[in-house]
């Protein structure tokens, strides 16, 4: 059965990918001078004050963003009353960052981090004061005039990062990181005009926080997790560990991050337009798993082959990386799963599943992180992540199951023609990745992997009649006029009352 989107949410989606895939590319091009450019301490400090940043944000994040995308009714005064909201939680994470640095960097263990974390505090402010029109933006599927704001930022953030990481170190990335936030904040008043006005009015606001209570405390508890990975990290290995670990984590997280972005802009819609039919919601989330899974298990095949070639161009700072790249990118192909199951909860009204899931994999990788570490160094660190999502995965399916009883979560023989392409791809990869330079030897690795398991997945498309005509008609909109309209239907939250309810991923 074919589930289309609207031509608008096609657009939308082409959109959206186009945005994640410039990012993306800049993101990882960015990552690769600069590991040349500096040591693993450089970004094992950046990751020190990304870490403390990231706990204030997630703890004082009451979800307004998306309580304005989601909610139809949205009026001029709750818009203001999120951003006066926003700015003043922005403010306070910055005074509490600045006056608490010495006492975060000493719990890493590496006082150097102490202004570095001041002045990435300053970050959230920048993002803070841009237009809140930007919910607008996304609540109507607007990606254009996202791409056109996010992916100049990102530009400027590696430009100012490259240009500045020979004479300034780990200030380059500072400096970076804040450029390219106030590049954003600057195009968010020309892509998404509002001005903005001061309202903090209990009414306004309350209806905004009821509603990102459980992202928040979701949130939170994945954060307790990785923040505590990096605390052992820094202390047990010294900021040059965590270096490692923090460029492996994003390089690792690429793909992942990417596909499920583009994928959770349409996922939660549709699992709310079909919630009370059991046999189409199955077959739309076997839809989503098994397209995300045909995606990312080539491109994470090639870059599991292509880890230590990596090491090498990155040169000798970084070796041991490569392990980590490639636990971590085992983690991303099981993680899959999570991804898919999340929206559904939500869709159901039961998204206290996803924050269980959550308690049960950082449970785990607190429990298991170290001894491993001890024993694996930063691999340990991946390898704990590993044992805690694979626990919560498991989990995942058995409620899946009793959710869907009878119903299979993937297409077997698209599964199995992704494990084939991936393997295809990789072998070809290797085999490319032996010329030299290193360099050439890894863009010929990369580029000859990723075609070849492509096209190995076209031709068994067209022989078994896999579903990548069906994925392909989701991005390219409809074709006879018969699309379903994500804004066709009302849907109902648990208690009766109408909710329409979307969903925007970040982008790391």
């Amino acid at each position: 059965m074919t589930f289309e989107l609207s031509s608008r949410a096609g657009t939308a989606m082409r959109w959206r990918a186009a945005q994640l895939a410039g990012i993306q590319a800049i993101y990882f091009v960015r990552l690769l001078i600069l590991a040349r450019l500096l040591a693993p301490d450089a970004f094992g400090l950046l990751a020190i004050a990304t870490v403390a940043l990231g706990v204030m944000l997630q703890l004082s994040d009451v979800g307004m963003i998306p309580a304005l995308v989601q909610r139809r009714n949205a009026t001029v005064e709750h818009y203001n009353a999120a951003w006066t909201v926003g700015l003043l939680r922005a403010s306070l994470v910055a005074a509490l960052l600045i006056c608490a640095a010495p006492a975060g960097a000493r719990l890493f263990g590496e006082p150097r981090a102490t202004p570095i974390i001041q002045a990435l505090a300053l970050r959230p402010i920048i993002e803070a004061a841009a237009s809140i029109g930007v919910a607008r933006l996304t609540r109507e599927l607007r990606y254009r005039d996202l791409a056109f704001m996010y992916v100049p930022g990102a530009m400027i953030d590696m430009v100012t990062a490259i240009t500045m990481a020979p004479s300034l170190g780990v200030w380059a990335l500072v400096a970076g990181a804040l450029a390219g936030a106030m590049t954003t904040t600057l195009l968010s008043y020309a892509f998404a005009p509002h001005r903005p006005g001061f309202v903090f009015r209990t009414e306004a606001i309350a209806p905004l926080v009821r509603f990102g209570r459980w992202v928040m405390l979701t949130g939170a508890v994945g954060l307790i997790g990785s923040t505590m990975l990096q605390v052992v990290l820094s202390r047990r290995l010294g900021a040059g560990a965590l270096g490692q670990y923090f460029l492996a984590s994003k390089v690792a997280g690429l793909p992942f991050s990417a596909v499920s972005a583009i994928v959770g802009s349409v996922a939660l819609p549709l699992f709310v337009d079909l919630r009370d039919d059991a046999q189409r919601t199955a077959a739309a989330f076997r839809r989503l798993f098994t397209g995300q899974f045909l995606v990312l298990l080539p491109l994470y095949g090639t870059l599991l082959v292509l880890a230590p070639l990596l090491e090498e161009v990155l040169g000798p700072r970084w070796i041991g990386t490569a392990p980590v790249i490639r636990i971590l990118g085992v983690v991303g192909v099981i993680g899959l799963l999570g991804d898919t199951l999340g929206p559904l909860f939500m869709a159901k009204g039961q998204p206290y599943r996803t924050f269980v899931l959550e308690v049960v994999q950082m449970g785990i990788l607190v429990a298991a992180l170290l001894p491993m570490v001890s024993a694996l160094g930063a691999s340990g660190a991946a390898a704990a992540w590993l044992a805690g999502t694979t626990a919560s995965m498991l989990l995942g399916l058995v409620w899946l199951r009793r959710m869907l009883p009878g119903e299979r979560v993937g297409n077997l023989a698209a599964l199995a023609a992704a494990a084939f392409a991936a393997l295809t791809g990789a072998a070809v990869a290797a085999l490319a990745g032996t010329a030299r330079p290193l360099l050439l030897g890894l863009i010929l690795g990369g580029a000859c992997g990723v075609a070849v398991a492509a096209t190995v997945l076209l031709v068994l498309n067209r022989l078994l009649g896999l579903e990548l005509g069906e994925l392909a008609s989701w991005l390219r909109g409809p074709t006879d006029g018969s699309a379903v309209d994500p804004n066709a239907h009302t849907a109902r939250t648990a208690d009766g009352k109408p909710a329409r309810e979307a969903h925007e991923r970040s982008t790391p």
